[in-house]
């Protein structure tokens, strides 16, 4: 929990140093972070038992495979963040099947790398249009990067409830 929330503290910063200065990151610890997260993500998706992924906490909530599933999508809407076009059909599938959910999460967390392994670090300087707003590729990507550590804090609750220790937090 404690690393959950210096690494929201970290990113909120980030976001925010933006008004007061351009933050030195390269592409490498834009990589880097992503692959921390990744395995953050991915992990606790495998470690799941595939009994648990139609579990919900409450009705109104989404079922596990259905939660793993909008991380999935997430990733494919955020593509133009990397300079990539989502694609068309989204390949995230509303399965509840545990080798397919994760396959599927694992696939589009690849996306977003490959998207990221093309920029150059000057392309995190370049003013985009993110949903509705203008900001820096570099702003969006740590928006990006901050819903994904939202999602995967209600994946944690998820496993937590059905007694399964989620992978460690990473982030930045």
């Amino acid at each position: 929990m404690k690393a959950i929330v210096i690494s929201r503290v970290f990113t909120l910063t980030l976001i925010f140093s933006f008004g007061f200065g351009q933050a030195q990151v390269s592409k490498e610890s834009v990589l880097k972070a992503w692959d921390n997260m990744t395995t953050m993500v991915v992990e606790t998706a495998k470690a799941m038992p595939a009994e648990h992924y139609s579990f919900k906490p409450a009705p109104e909530l989404r079922d596990f495979a259905e939660q793993i599933g909008h991380t999935a999508g997430a990733n494919y809407l955020f593509g133009s963040v990397v300079k990539l076009d989502a694609p068309n059909p989204n390949p995230v599938s509303d399965t509840k099947k545990k080798v397919e959910v994760v396959s599927q999460l694992e696939e589009s967390f690849a996306f977003i790398k490959s998207g990221i392994e093309n920029l150059k670090n000057e392309d995190l300087d370049d003013e985009i249009e993110f949903f509705g707003s203008k900001m820096s590729r570099l702003q969006s990507i740590l928006i990006m990067t901050s819903h994904l550590q939202r999602e995967h804090g209600k994946t944690t609750i998820y496993t937590r409830l059905k007694s399964v220790a989620p992978a460690r937090s990473n982030g930045w």
